[in-house]
């Protein structure tokens, strides 16, 4: 593992640790996402407290974040396979924050903006699946974990040299969601008709 390398996976956890519902609230005065909603600093919830400017601001900020970590890697001629761990940290950072106590959000919008400079068909497919689902059941959680199993059938088939970082981020990722899909199991999730 060179050098450079691991100063960017430090740089890509670093940045995915600034949580950008949490830095909105605050400037707008607005009270902490982890305290009201689903509790979830996420662009999602950001909607859900009726703060629909700051929602699409933080859907932008953790896109970008993710985008932004694997775009300066491969500006640094990181290597595509290597990309995907400088992705996976910026989603670790995202989900575990050093900068907000460890308590961060789920990773996808992070893990979509990052999966679109990795592989835009597969970023694609992903958001695709988001919507067909978001149109039906109007669950965000549900889309997310639609758009996460779009995923590894696509990296096996096209990209098998990504497969590991990516299937550690829909674990990451089903893992941040284990009571939404109890909740799904149960008829008992959030949706944005109630």
């Amino acid at each position: 593992m060179s050098a450079d390398l691991i100063l960017m996976i430090c740089a890509a956890y670093l940045l995915g640790s600034v949580s950008f519902a949490v830095l909105l609230s605050r400037l707008g005065r607005l009270p902490d996402p982890r305290q009201a909603g689903s509790r979830n600093p996420g662009a999602s919830n950001m909607l859900r407290l009726g703060h629909r400017p700051l929602a699409l601001a933080t859907l932008i900020g953790d896109w970008g974040k993710g985008a932004f970590a694997v775009w300066l890697a491969a500006h640094l001629d990181i290597p595509p396979s290597q990309q995907a761990w400088v992705a996976l940290a910026a989603i670790v950072g995202h989900i575990l924050p050093v900068f907000h106590q460890f308590r961060g959000g789920k990773g996808v919008a992070t893990a979509g903006g990052a999966l679109m400079m990795l592989s835009w068909p597969a970023t694609l497919i992903a958001a695709v699946l988001w919507l067909a689902s978001f149109w039906f059941r109007r669950i965000a959680s549900l889309a997310s974990l639609a758009a996460c199993a779009g995923l590894l059938p696509w990296f096996a088939w096209q990209q098998p040299e990504l497969l590991l970082p990516v299937m550690l981020m829909v674990v990451l990722i089903l893992l941040r969601h284990r009571l939404n899909i109890g909740r799904l199991l149960s008829g008992t999730e959030n949706d944005f008709r109630r």
